[in-house]
C-alpha cells in the first residue's frame, strides 16, 4: 500500500481521533441525521442508488468506531450544505464585473481603455453579455478580470494571492464553517493527502460538467504544493518574473465554475447506472447533484474501504475559493479607489 493512499487516510484518522478526541459540542450526530448513517449517505443528492449502497457497505466495514463514522458523515453533509449556499455570492460578483465592464467605457472619465472591461464589448455590442432572458453571461467576466490582473496588480501582488499554507485550510474549516469534530480529523488528513497526491498514483479526481466544462480538472492538474514557503500554489509567475497569462486564465475559468450550478461536477450517468437507479439517493442527475461522495465505485471495491476522492475535490474547491475571495477583495478595493477618484474629479470640475 503506497503512502498517502486512502487506506493510509483511514489509519491516520483513526490514530489522530483516538489520540486527540473531539470536542463535546460535536458529539451528537443524531441531531443532524435521524436516519442514522444510511440516512446521511442517502441525503447526498449526487449518489446513485448502487453507489450509495457501496459506500454504506464500505463505511460499515471500516475500522472506525460508529460514533466517529457518523460524525464524519454528518459534518461532511453539513459542509456541503454550507458551501452550496455560498455559490450565489460568486455569481453575483461575476455578474457585477460584467456589468461594470459594460458601463466602464462610458463612465470612466479617463477613458484610455485601461479600466476593467472595455475590451470585452469591443468585438460585439454590449448586448452580447446579456441573454434574451436578461441573464448575464458570467463567462464574459473572464477577460475583464484578466485585464484587471494584468493592468492593476503587480506580479508580486498576484503571487501573494495564489499561495495558501496547508494549515490555513483547517483553520477555514473551523472558523468559517464551525466544524471541529471527527470530520476535521479526516479533513486535515485529506489535505495532507492532496499535498502529496502524486505519491498515491491515483488518476485525476476531477470530472467534467455535463456541458463539457473541464476547468476543475485543469485546475487540479496545475495545482502544486511547495513544502517550503508557499504551500499550495500555481505557477502564476513565469521564470522572467511576469504574470503567466495562461495560468491566470485557467484560474479565472475555474472561478466561473464556483458560481455553480453545482458544487462539484458529476460525470455523465452510465447506462448501467441508469438501469439500476431506483430514484432513491438522487440518481436523477438533477441540478442539485454535486459530484459523487464516494468517488468511483470501482475505487471503493478495490480498496475495500471508504474512498476520499470527493473529500479531495472539496479540499481543492476550498483552495480555489480562498484564492477567488482574495482576488475579489483586490478587485473591490481597486474599484472603490477608482470610484472615489472619479467622484473627486467630478466635484472639482463642478467647482471650476
Amino acid at each position: 500500500m503506497p503512502r498517502f493512499a486512502d487506506n493510509w487516510v483511514v489509519d491516520k484518522c483513526m490514530f489522530d481521533y483516538v489520540a486527540g478526541g473531539v470536542c463535546a459540542c460535536c458529539g451528537f450526530p443524531h441531531l443532524f441525521a435521524p436516519g442514522g448513517l444510511e440516512g446521511m449517505i442517502n441525503a447526498f443528492s449526487d449518489l446513485e442508488t448502487d453507489a450509495a449502497t457501496m459506500e454504506l457497505n464500505a463505511a460499515k466495514a471500516s475500522p472506525w468506531p460508529p460514533d466517529m463514522r457518523d460524525q464524519i458523515w454528518s459534518d461532511r453533509l453539513l459542509l456541503r450544505f454550507k458551501m452550496k449556499k455560498e455559490m450565489k455570492g460568486y455569481r453575483n460578483f461575476l455578474e457585477g464585473v460584467v456589468k461594470d465592464g459594460n458601463d466602464g467605457g462610458d463612465d470612466d472619465g479617463g477613458g484610455d481603455g485601461d479600466d476593467g472591461g472595455s475590451g470585452v464589448v469591443d468585438d460585439d455590442d454590449q448586448d452580447h453579455d446579456v441573454s434574451d432572458a436578461g441573464e448575464v453571461d458570467i463567462n464574459d467576466a473572464i477577460p475583464i478580470l484578466e485585464k484587471f490582473c494584468m493592468n492593476e496588480l503587480s506580479p508580486r501582488q498576484i503571487q501573494g494571492i495564489f499561495q495558501l499554507p496547508r494549515s490555513e485550510l483547517t483553520e477555514v474549516l473551523n472558523s468559517k464553517y464551525k466544524i471541529c469534530s471527527a470530520f476535521a480529523v479526516v479533513f486535515c488528513t485529506v489535505v495532507e493527502q492532496v499535498a502529496n497526491f502524486k505519491v498515491t498514483g491515483y488518476p485525476t479526481d476531477a470530472r467534467s460538467n455535463s456541458n463539457g466544462d473541464n476547468s476543475e480538472e485543469i485546475f487540479e492538474q496545475n495545482l502544486k504544493f511547495k513544502k517550503v514557503g508557499r504551500g499550495f500554489c500555481v505557477d502564476i509567475i513565469t521564470s522572467s518574473g511576469t504574470i503567466n497569462e495562461k495560468v491566470l486564465r485557467m484560474f479565472l475559468q475555474r472561478m466561473v465554475g464556483l458560481a455553480g450550478p453545482t458544487l462539484l461536477a458529476r460525470a455523465a450517468k452510465s447506462s448501467s447506472s441508469s438501469s439500476t437507479s431506483e430514484g432513491g439517493g438522487g440518481g436523477s442527475g438533477s441540478d442539485d447533484d454535486d459530484g459523487d461522495v464516494d468517488g468511483a465505485s470501482s475505487e471503493v471495491i478495490e480498496s475495500r474501504g471508504p474512498s476520499f476522492r470527493s473529500d479531495r475535490r472539496v479540499v481543492r474547491l476550498m483552495i480555489a475559493r480562498y484564492w477567488a475571495d482574495r482576488l475579489i477583495e483586490k478587485y473591490e478595493e481597486v474599484k472603490k479607489m477608482k470610484d472615489e477618484a472619479n467622484l473627486r474629479t467630478i466635484e472639482n470640475a463642478q467647482v471650476q
